[in-house]
């Protein structure tokens, strides 16, 4: 458990959860919009929660939050807060982030660092501690809090492409997920049929498992990854959809 603070801001990146691709799709993308409340838990003892939530903007824009707390246990070893905000909009079938904020609070320490995207010039601007320097990228590239609507958007196609490029840390990174069947998972008392995929982040040997209920959009309910000192996990509690 001596790993465990050091590490649970890394965790917090991946519950944030998630990617992107050269993301096009066959049909008119409806994104749902919606606010769903996550419990972050390591070895079954709760450490955190996460509030994720996508609203509509004009211009058709979108803005998607996550925030994150810790709670339970770690709360009294450290407190804790991450907000990831994602500024996109849909363009010609696809998702196009604008703006992405990274924002970390650990005491008096705090990290924040800013995503903006110039798709004229295929160019993104990365801004952290005072110093800004510029990424050439390509279309469909996203940031890493977008993933999520891409996969879920994804999962919609019959044959989906579920490799995505991220824009992270100053670089590009590839996430592939890989469909390894279906199974019935419980949330709240309730069943839901849900696509089980593995995902791995460049050739990295971590794999992050995700489950996504078909019936609620294809958001994940249940998400895993093991590691040395233990097995984290983040399952929803609930979610209410505008539409």
């Amino acid at each position: 458990m001596k790993l465990l603070p050091y590490k649970f801001s890394r965790f917090l990146l991946i519950s944030s959860l998630f990617l992107v691709s050269s993301v096009t799709f066959a049909v008119d993308l409806i994104v749902p919009t919606f606010k769903a409340n996550y419990k972050l838990s390591h070895n079954n003892i709760e450490i955190g929660r996460v509030e994720l939530s996508v609203k509509a903007l004009p211009d058709n824009q979108y803005q998607l939050t996550s925030i994150t707390h810790t709670s339970g246990l770690l709360a009294f070893v450290r407190d804790d807060d991450v907000i990831e905000k994602s500024r996109f909009e849909v363009a010609t079938k696809a998702l196009r982030p604008l703006a992405y904020q990274y924002k970390q609070t650990l005491g008096d320490n705090q990290k924040d660092i800013r995503l903006t995207f110039n798709w004229q010039h295929n160019t993104l601007v990365n801004s952290t501690k005072g110093i800004d320097w510029t990424l050439n990228i390509k279309e469909g590239v996203l940031d890493k809090a977008l993933m999520q609507i891409a996969l879920m958007l994804d999962l919609e196609n019959p044959s989906p492409n579920l490799i995505y490029d991220i824009a992270d840390g100053g670089k590009l990174k590839r996430y592939v997920f890989t469909p390894l069947g279906t199974e019935t998972i419980n949330i709240a008392g309730k069943s839901y049929e849900t696509v089980k995929l593995a995902r791995k982040k460049d050739d990295k040997p971590l794999i992050t498992y995700y489950w996504c209920a078909k019936s609620l959009h294809n958001i994940p309910v249940l998400l895993q990854r093991e590691k040395p000192y233990g097995t984290f996990e983040m399952r929803l509690i609930n979610v209410k959809f505008s539409d």
